[in-house]
């Protein structure tokens, strides 16, 4: 799936995470705050959470977008989790967080809320 703009990636991601049983799933509470103020729906954090508490809570989901950050931690997380989940047999969709890459977008909490603050160090609303 390719993204022409951040902003296409944000509505895909706003439309896909408004479908029946799909779960956006992100590392903490800053990553899910962001993305709320994007308007996404279906955000469930992880922080503090086991692999396998992770993994009975969302049996039930028809997709599950793994949405972790691109740092080393984040690569472990999405590995790690992405497998256990479709050896369970839950679809697991990867190329959200693999289109961040292409924006530059390192952490989850540093999407912009504006397209114009793309690149800001700070780029939340006043």
């Amino acid at each position: 799936m390719e993204f022409e703009s951040l902003e296409n990636w944000i509505e895909r991601l706003k439309n896909i995470s408004k479908s029946e049983g799909v779960v956006i799933l992100v590392e903490g509470k800053n990553d899910a705050e962001k993305l709320k103020k994007l308007g996404i729906k279906n955000i469930y954090p992880i922080k503090g959470k086991r692999f396998y508490d992770i993994l009975e809570e969302l049996e039930n989901s028809s997709m599950v977008v793994v949405l972790t950050d691109l740092d080393k931690q984040g690569k472990k997380i999405s590995d790690r989790l992405s497998g256990m989940l479709q050896r369970e047999g839950i679809p697991v969709d990867n190329l959200f967080r693999q289109g961040l890459e292409r924006f530059e977008i390192k952490h989850v909490e540093d999407i912009p809320l504006r397209s114009k603050d793309a690149g800001k160090k700070d780029n939340t609303l006043p």
